[in-house]
């Protein structure tokens, strides 16, 4: 089983770039990059992974925050990815959903 923690942002973005920004951010980087499945691993076994809005559809990017331990690192873990993203990037981030 795995849980999923939800990071909701306003930011217009490729799946590429959104991944990019997010790999500079925890200093990591882009597994598969050039996949479809493109994802960023985390260093306690979880993962990240980005849904862009598709054509004619409106923002939000949502970047899921993968997590086999429980909802409680999942949710700890996107809290963190969230603090950073808000300091590395300017993007606005809205908030957390689990």
């Amino acid at each position: 089983m795995t849980y999923t923690a939800t990071i909701v942002a306003q930011v217009q973005s490729t799946k590429p770039d959104a991944l990019w920004a997010i790999a500079t951010a925890l200093n990591t980087e882009v597994e598969n990059q050039t996949g479809a499945n493109a994802f960023i691993a985390l260093p306690d076994g979880g993962r990240v992974e980005v849904e862009i809005p598709k054509f004619g559809e409106s923002l939000p990017l949502t970047i899921d925050v993968v997590d086999a331990r429980s909802q409680g690192a999942a949710r700890a873990s996107a809290q963190n990815i969230l603090d950073l993203l808000e300091q590395s990037t300017g993007w606005q981030v809205d908030h957390l959903h689990d």
